[in-house]
């Protein structure tokens, strides 16, 4: 009892400095080794390859502990200074590795730069906040590392003076952090095959780092050939006004694709094109391919979509042309590739473009975009407002008391405003719908719960089986109304989603396809068959096949082809800006992983692997050009 009582009388002596900045050290290496642990264990089988990045990442994050390290313990600071400095600088490296986290669990990589752009606004992902807050990994990763290191840096040595004292033994522990770092990234630096985009091989800090230029555009010279090649696969005839030259892809259609019907799918879809028909066009979130029955999911997600499929034109090869709702609106309604580098919508919302819903207008429709979010989120209400339409509704214009579910109110309460306002619409109407159930941080009624588990992957199950049912309800109740049987109703997606797929990708090609695949069924009351199509397409192809639909005419530069138009070869295209971009068809696909590889089918022909592969280069950089130079459509006096 004694030896009990002298041991409690006494303190426990935690060793004297410099131990402060070598606990910094070991914090600061494994608070990310730990989280890069914890991806590891998540992969299907820990084959070398894997093996060989993870140690890539573990170099990394030995590297970032030991400079972050040596540039602390250059500074001459006293005890009681160091104590503060450190206790901050590793909340601020536990809060940066949690929304590294965070991001990683939804996009697949790391945080990128970029992202900096929407702490302007974070009001519009406020439920995201606190449903990570909620989310275990903010204990893990904050809450008990923090509270940890701050119990052991209130047990630092308390002479102020201490860092004067030892001066040797603070340079040799400088020494060391510094022959450690470098050490670390030579040997990570070294490996020429690593991939930055995997997670597992880079580090959150140099991630971050590495992209603050991926949107940054440098200064294009004119691609002449890769123009060319462009302008020679354009479909339709020059213009003939002069004030059209200068613009490299404008073009006059005549949208004769339902008057000639030389395809299968003109003359399954065409309808009588004596009639003005409304279009409804629901872009529908994160709503990925594989998560839907008739696209091959292995779970009963979406029975109402399956059901709806068997009563229009289902498109088995369909895909979004990048990875955010950006860049798929941008391709959607305006047939615009999206950049290989900033946003369209965000840096070059000033230039000029020629979209569907301005085309529409000046053919006698109404048109009105809907979402039940904050419109104005990623500058949205602005660009469409100026590309053609006419009314925006978005969660401004529902009532106070309406059911709210994650980034704004439910899908449920969007369908329910889109069929109380489509019949006071002048017709006839282009109306386009956005959802937004279906995205992080997937919350539902607790009647749609599948009760599959509780991580976020199964929280986006539930969330996409929410999104169907209240799609089916719509599509219900949409059947019954007087305006369906001269309407054309357009079902696809924003974008794809990062989630972790139902199955492994068998190779990187595979990995391309699950995170951009998304659905396309085309319904309404002119559509009196149904069908499924082979043929690849992706967003930037709906704009001329709905012009070519309605049999009317139109000048524009799109780079998309009408669907029901006759074309030598059906390609799709998607990219996601310095990580891949792909050019995919039924005779083969090209896919550049990181800009430095290719993965190319085994048996395709190598005259289609040659084209795909010069209209991906080519796109890349004539697309981003047309932007800089601002040459996609001339400024018309908005009087004439």
């Amino acid at each position: 009892m004694r030896i009990l009582n002298q041991f409690v009388s006494h303190k426990i002596k935690f060793p004297k400095y410099p131990s402060p900045l070598w606990t910094f050290f070991t914090a600061s290496f494994c608070l990310p080794s730990l989280i890069r642990t914890s991806l590891l264990f998540e992969q299907t089988e820990l084959h070398p390859r894997i093996l060989k990045t993870f140690s890539l990442g573990l170099g990394y994050d030995l590297m970032n502990a030991a400079l972050i390290t040596l540039v602390i313990g250059l500074l001459p600071l006293t005890n009681r200074l160091f104590k503060i400095f450190s206790i901050l600088l590793f909340i601020a490296l536990a809060v940066f590795s949690f929304i590294d986290y965070q991001y990683l669990l939804q996009f697949g990589s790391h945080l990128p730069f970029y992202t900096i752009e929407y702490l302007q606004a974070p009001q519009h992902f406020s439920s995201t906040i606190i449903a990570a807050l909620h989310h275990q990994s903010f204990l893990l990763i904050v809450l008990f590392p923090i509270t940890g290191f701050v119990f052991v840096a209130f047990h630092f040595q308390k002479d102020a003076n201490s860092w004067k004292k030892k001066l040797f033994i603070r340079i040799v522990s400088l020494i060391t952090l510094f022959v450690i770092g470098g050490s670390a990234g030579s040997y990570s630096n070294s490996y020429v095959g690593k991939n930055i985009d995997d997670p597992l091989t880079s580090a959150a800090l140099n991630y971050f780092f590495w992209t603050q230029d991926l949107e940054k555009e440098d200064l294009h010279k004119k691609p002449t050939i890769a123009l060319e090649l462009i302008e020679s696969n354009m479909l339709g005839k020059l213009p003939l006004d002069p004030i059209y030259s200068g613009y490299p892809l404008v073009r006059e259609h005549d949208a004769d694709g339902c008057k000639i019907k030389v395809t299968e799918l003109a003359n399954l879809l065409c309808p009588d094109t004596s009639k003005n028909l409304n279009v409804i066009l629901l872009l529908m979130e994160s709503f990925r391919a594989s998560e839907i029955g008739v696209y091959g999911s292995k779970i009963d997600l979406t029975p109402k979509f399956d059901e709806w499929s068997k009563k229009g034109i289902l498109f088995k090869n369909f895909y979004a042309n990048g990875f955010q709702t950006r860049h798929g609106e941008i391709a959607t309604y305006c047939s615009v590739m999206p950049n290989y580098g900033a946003a369209v919508m965000k840096s070059y919302a000033k230039n000029q473009f020629r979209c569907l819903p301005a085309i529409l207008q000046e053919n006698g429709y109404s048109t009105t975009w809907f979402h039940a979010g904050d419109a104005s989120f990623d500058g949205q209400a602005t660009f469409f407002k100026e590309n053609g339409f006419e009314k925006i509704v978005d969660k401004f214009d529902f009532p106070g008391d309406t059911e709210e579910l994650g980034w704004g109110y439910s899908d449920g309460a969007l369908f329910q405003k889109l069929l109380s306002t489509l019949p006071k619409l002048r017709v006839p109407f282009f109306a386009s719908a956005l959802t937004i159930t279906n995205h992080h941080p997937f919350t539902v009624p607790t009647e749609y719960e599948l009760g599959l588990g509780t991580k976020d992957l199964h929280n986006y199950y539930n969330s996409v089986h929410y999104m169907d049912a209240k799609l089916g309800e719509f599509l219900s109740l949409a059947e019954k109304a007087t305006w369906f049987e001269n309407t054309l109703i357009i079902v696809t997606a924003d974008t794809s989603s990062f989630q972790t797929p139902q199955s492994e990708p068998k190779d990187f090609g595979e990995f391309v396809s699950l995170r951009s695949r998304i659905p396309l069924l085309i319904l309404g009351g002119p559509i009196k068959q149904n069908a499924e199509i082979d043929d690849f397409a992706s967003q930037i192809d709906l704009a001329p096949t709905i012009m070519d639909l309605l049999s009317l005419a139109w000048t524009s530069p799109w780079i998309g082809k009408s669907l029901i138009g006759k074309q030598d070869l059906p390609m799709a295209y998607t990219n996601r800006p310095g990580s891949y971009w792909a050019v995919m068809s039924e005779s083969g696909t090209v896919v550049s992983e990181n800009d430095n590889k290719f993965h190319i089918n085994v048996l395709i022909d190598p005259h289609i692997e040659d084209r795909l592969k010069s209209l991906g280069i080519s796109w890349l950089k004539v697309t981003s050009w047309l932007l800089q130079e601002n040459l996609y459509w001339p400024k018309f006096d908005k009087n004439n």
